[in-house]
C-alpha cells in the first residue's frame, strides 16, 4: 500500500508582499490601515506598501527589506507610499510619508546606492537622504521639525561625535527653498511648503532618549530661539504678533507713514501736531477745494477751508472732520450722494453741502 504524504511548512508572519516587518515593539499594540481592514501591528507583523502605520502609547521599529530602519515613536502616523528593491543589485526606490508625530529613520542600502531613489516626505517639506539617520517630527499644524542625527556604536552618543560616529548629510527641500544638515544634531523647521525652511541650528544633547522626550514635550531650546528671530521675516505680514508691543509700534509706524495717510492715521489730539501742521494742511486743503467749490454746483459748494473743517475726497467718498483743541468730529458720506452736514461744537455751527445737499441731513454735535 502505498501512503501520500502531505507537508506543511509555516510561512513566517512576513509575507510575499511584505516589504518589511516589526522588528520592535514597546507597550501598546500600533494599528496598520491596509485597504480597508484595520490589523494589529505586534512584533513580527509584516509590513506592505500604502501600509499607515499608527501609535498612541507605544512605539514601534520597523526593518525593510534593504536594512532601512524607521522607529515609530508614541501618537504617530507612518504611510508606506512605496518600496522596490532588487537584492541581488541592492538597488530600489523607497518613498514614506511622517504625517504625524516623531519618527526616526536610519538608511539602508537603497539610500547608500542612490539617495535620490528615497523620497521621505512631511506634509511641509521633503527630506533627500545621502546615508544617514535623521528625525522628523510633524505637529498637529502640519510643521515639521527636522534633526539630523550621527550614526553611533551601540545607539550611544560617544564624547566624541566627530571622530566616533558617522553623519552624513541631508536637504530639507521646500517649494520656497532648500537648507542642507551636515554636522550632528543639525536641525531645521518648516512651517509651510510654500516657505523655505528655518535657518540650521545645532542642538546641544546628551543621548538620544533625551533627543524623542525633547520632541514629544516640547521643541529644543535651539529652535524656540530661532523661531522667535525669523518668523517675521518668513512667514511675512501675515505672522507679525500685533499683541506685542514692539512689533505694535515698529508695524504701526511703517504703516502709518506708507498706507494709511487719512483720517484715521491722523493724531487730531497732539496739540503739537496740530500747531505746527493745521495752517499748512488747511492752506493745501483750500488750494485743492478752490476747483470743487468755485461754482455752486461744486462737490462741496459751501466749504471754506479757514473755518477749521478738513475734507478728504477720494474715488467713492467724502470725509469732513473738524478739531477744536479738545473734541474731534468726523463724517463720511457717499461722494455721489447729495447730503447736508452740520457740525456743532460748542457755540461754533459750519454747515457743508455734497453735491445739492438733498433730503438727508448729518448732524453732529459736541457741546
Amino acid at each position: 500500500m502505498k501512503y501520500l504524504i502531505l507537508c506543511f511548512v509555516l510561512l513566517p508572519t512576513i509575507g510575499f508582499s511584505a516589504v518589511g516587518k516589526i522588528t520592535e515593539q514597546v507597550n501598546a499594540v500600533p494599528s496598520i490601515q491596509r485597504n480597508k481592514e484595520t490589523i494589529s501591528g505586534a512584533k513580527g507583523t509584516g509590513v506592505e506598501m500604502n501600509d499607515a502605520i499608527k501609535t498612541t502609547r507605544g512605539k514601534v521599529g520597523i526593518t525593510f527589506a534593504d536594512d532601512t530602519k524607521v522607529e515609530i515613536n508614541e501618537n504617530s502616523r507612518l504611510v508606506i507610499d512605496d518600496f522596490v528593491y532588487d537584492p541581488k543589485a541592492k538597488t530600489g526606490k523607497l518613498a514614506m510619508k511622517v504625517a504625524l508625530g516623531t519618527v526616526r529613520y536610519a538608511s539602508g542600502q537603497i539610500a547608500h546606492n542612490n539617495n535620490q531613489n528615497v523620497n521621505i516626505n512631511t506634509p511641509t517639506a521633503t527630506v533627500a537622504v545621502r546615508g544617514t539617520d535623521f528625525t522628523a517630527t510633524v505637529d498637529e499644524v502640519g510643521a515639521s521639525t527636522i534633526i539630523l542625527l550621527p550614526t553611533c556604536p551601540g545607539n550611544k552618543i560617544p564624547v566624541d561625535v566627530l571622530k566616533d560616529c558617522y553623519t552624513g548629510i541631508i536637504d530639507v527641500i521646500t517649494d520656497g527653498g532648500m537648507v542642507t544638515l551636515t554636522r550632528p544634531f543639525e536641525a531645521t523647521k518648516v512651517y509651510d511648503r510654500s516657505l523655505a525652511p528655518m535657518k540650521p541650528v545645532v542642538l546641544n544633547l546628551l543621548n538620544f532618549d533625551m533627543l524623542n522626550n525633547m520632541l514629544i514635550v516640547s521643541p529644543p531650546k535651539e529652535i524656540k530661539k530661532e523661531e522667535d528671530r525669523t518668523r517675521v521675516s518668513q512667514a511675512g505680514a501675515l505672522s507679525v504678533d500685533f499683541l506685542r508691543e514692539n512689533s505694535l509700534a515698529n508695524a504701526l509706524d511703517a504703516q502709518q507713514k506708507e498706507v494709511f495717510q487719512d483720517k484715521l492715521s491722523r493724531n487730531l489730539l497732539d496739540q503739537n501736531f496740530l500747531a505746527n501742521v493745521l495752517d499748512i494742511i488747511n492752506a493745501q486743503m483750500a488750494a485743492q477745494l478752490d476747483l470743487l467749490n468755485n461754482s455752486k454746483s461744486g462737490l462741496l459748494p459751501d466749504y471754506v477751508a479757514t473755518s477749521g473743517v478738513v475734507a478728504e475726497v477720494d474715488d467713492v467718498s467724502v470725509t469732513l472732520f473738524r478739531n477744536d483743541g479738545s473734541n474731534t468730529q468726523s463724517v463720511t458720506v457717499p461722494k455721489n450722494q447729495n447730503s447736508t452736514i452740520k457740525q456743532l461744537q460748542g457755540s461754533v455751527e459750519i454747515t457743508n453741502r455734497v453735491n445739492s445737499g438733498g433730503s438727508t441731513v448729518i448732524i453732529l454735535r459736541q457741546n
